[in-house]
Formats: C-alpha cells, structure tokens, sequence
C-alpha cells in the first residue's frame, strides 16, 4: 500500500471525516464514530531494552548531561554511545542523530532525567529539577546492579501517571491494565488477559471508562468466541469492528499487527522475565 497523508475534520458531535490522500492520488474516505485511542507502555524508540542501562551509564558518566537538546549536543552524545560500545551500525546513518532524542525520551519518561516543563503542566522547570538532569530515581538506576534492580526502577518508572487524561489529569497505563487483571481474578480466579482482549478492550480503554464496563466487555467477548467454530474469522471480525472507531490505520493485515501491538511491553516483559499472559 502507497504511503498517505492523513486528515480528519469533525463533522458531527461525535463523527469524524478520516481523508487518506495517497501520493498515487486515490483518495480514500470513511466516518468515525465514538473514536477510541491506543495508549503505549514504555514505548521510546529503543527497542532493545537491554541497550537502556549501558545508555543510561555513558550519560551520567559524561560531561554533557543536561546537554543533549541541540543539533550539536545530540551527535556529540551519540558518538559516545557508538565509542562506548552501546551502538552499532555505520556511523554516517542517523545524520541528525535521532537515537539520542530516543535516549532522552526513555531518560524523561521513566523518570531517569528531568523532562521539559511546559506551560500548560501548571507548574515551573524551578519545581522539579533543572531539564535533563539526574533524578533521584535516575541515580537509584544507574546504581542498580543487578537486573532484578534495574526491574525495580522499570517498574517504579511505569507507575507513574504520566499518560494524559484531561487538560489536569494523567494516569498509568500499568496500573490501569493491573486494576483490570485484578477485577479479572476476582471474577474468574484467573488474571489471564488473551492478544486479543488487550488489543479490543485494554489498550482501547483507559480510567475514562467504567472499569466493571470494560471487564464485562471481556466476559462477553470470550462467551461469544466459545460458541464460534472459526476463532481466527471471530478474532479478525473483532479487530475490524474496533478499526471502524480508530482514525489512522487501514483494515490491511499488517496494519491490524500495528494496532495490536502499538506499545513496546513485549520487550519490557522479556526484560522482566514476565510470562507472555497478556
């Protein structure tokens, strides 16, 4: 499929025009009702997880931590990871130097490294701490070890409500995906969340939603599919359906793979050393 750009206009209260204008110049059009979106957990552009800590370690230990925000300081930084082992590949690749800025969003987002305070969070860069410096959970990291501590300061990093709710409020994806487990078990005796469920019902909900009303959801999903001879039609209807109310992708199959799998868990996970139940 040829690439496209994408628009949407509001048509109605809650309808939406999705335009996708591909460069063949076909136009494709559809309406989106009651749109949903998809949360990520740990998702910053480093893929392997396993590069984090050594990252983490050349930054620290550097003369240029709170320093990595312009052109310069980025390839500056990034030719210490390539001399320090942490990346490979052809250094003439990434001219601008884009695995930094993947650095620095893992270093903010888990709470490793000041983030930039903006004006619309409420509060001043004085409040918390100077941009990109060392938190306190960012020295507790750099000092962990041994992996179960470095799981400990993932963890601890996942927890925090950082995700936006509202103009005011944020929340944890984790302790949101917990509470539902957690209801699960309740309910069944069982926290087991299937691909599918997650993709339809999890990672399409957040605390906006009635946590019993997305629990339900589940229940009703699996009573349904019991009854269904061909699980892989029922499973692919499904995705479908809840394509009709997401703005971006298209109904092709690889595209489906994005939508089920927009977060990067499975690594932390396989970092955690966490079974492949969710």
């Amino acid at each position: 499929m040829a690439k496209a750009k994408t628009t949407i206009k509001k048509i109605t209260q809650n309808a939406w025009e999705c335009t996708k204008i591909f460069k063949t110049g076909e136009i494709e059009k559809r309406i989106v009702k009651d749109p949903i979106d998809i949360w990520s957990i740990g998702n910053t552009g480093v893929r392997n997880p396993w590069r984090i800590p050594g990252g983490y370690k050349v930054y620290v230990e550097s003369n240029q931590v709170g320093k990595i925000r312009t052109a310069q300081e980025q390839k500056l930084f990034k030719e210490k990871l390539l001399l320090a082992g942490e990346i490979g590949g052809d250094p003439k690749k990434d001219a601008d130097a884009s695995i930094t800025r993947k650095y620095r969003l893992m270093f903010n987002k888990y709470g490793f490294a000041y983030p930039e305070v903006l004006k619309k969070d409420g509060f001043s860069q004085k409040e918390i701490g100077k941009i990109d410096d060392i938190t306190p959970a960012g020295w507790a990291f750099y000092h962990a070890n041994t992996i179960q501590a470095q799981q400990e300061c993932f963890l601890r990093g996942l927890v925090v409500q950082m995700e936006p709710l509202g103009e005011r409020e944020t929340y944890s994806p984790l302790r949101w995906v917990l509470k539902i487990m957690f209801d699960l078990f309740e309910r069944t005796g069982d926290y087991k969340i299937n691909y599918i469920e997650f993709a339809v019902c999890v990672q399409t909900s957040s605390p906006k939603y009635e946590l019993e009303t997305v629990v339900n959801k589940i229940l009703e999903i699996r009573g349904r599919r019991k009854k269904y001879i061909n699980k892989k039609k029922f499973d692919r209807d499904l995705i479908h359906n809840a394509w009709k109310h997401y703005f971006i992708l298209s109904s092709t199959t690889s595209e489906f793979k994005i939508f089920k799998c927009k977060w990067n868990f499975k690594a932390i996970w396989k970092r955690n050393n966490c079974n492949a139940g969710i």
